[in-house]
């Protein structure tokens, strides 16, 4: 994020980033996800189910009760819990070469997924996005992308009964 000194000549002054009220960009942000997943809900309900298992339908149905209770909770943290910081932090938006490594990131993992293996390749992806992302705190960095690939692990080995080759 940078600063744009007052002293310059209004001229030579070129905004290009908006900048937005971080409490109120991840609000919206809960919001309109919350409502994407309502529509997959909404589809996910229209699938078939199976009597003997998760079937079709089911699959569907736990990720969004899973992404709608999650986004739920942010939401609720994010207007419950105040601010630590004195200042109101913003959020700048001027990344295209963040996302131009974050995509070259995500097309070297899917094309290298067969070689390090779905658990690894997730930790990978994880821990590459987030940092690209811009992400420094390393207990972070070093601990969601191994706990999200052993998450997926026990939810499709474990639960439904869905094997990786």
């Amino acid at each position: 994020m940078s600063d744009l000194s007052h002293d310059a000549d209004p001229k030579e002054e070129v905004v290009s980033e908006i900048r937005i009220s971080k409490k109120g960009f991840e609000i919206f942000v809960y919001l309109v996800l919350f409502l994407l997943n309502a529509f997959y809900f909404k589809e996910a309900l229209g699938l078939p189910g199976s009597a003997r298992g998760v079937g079709a339908g089911g699959f569907p149905f736990i990720v969004s009760l899973v992404i709608g209770a999650s986004l739920l909770a942010l939401l609720v943290v994010s207007l419950v819990v105040p601010r630590k910081d004195e200042v109101e932090p913003f959020v700048a938006i001027s990344r295209p070469v963040q996302v131009a490594l974050v995509i070259a990131v995500m097309l070297a993992m899917v094309m290298t997924l067969s070689w390090t293996g779905p658990l690894v390749g997730i930790a990978l992806l994880a821990l590459l996005v987030m940092w690209l992302g811009g992400e420094r705190r390393y207990l972070l960095l070093l601990g969601l992308p191994p706990l999200l690939s052993v998450g997926i692990y026990v939810l499709f080995v474990l639960v439904l009964g869905v094997y990786f080759d």
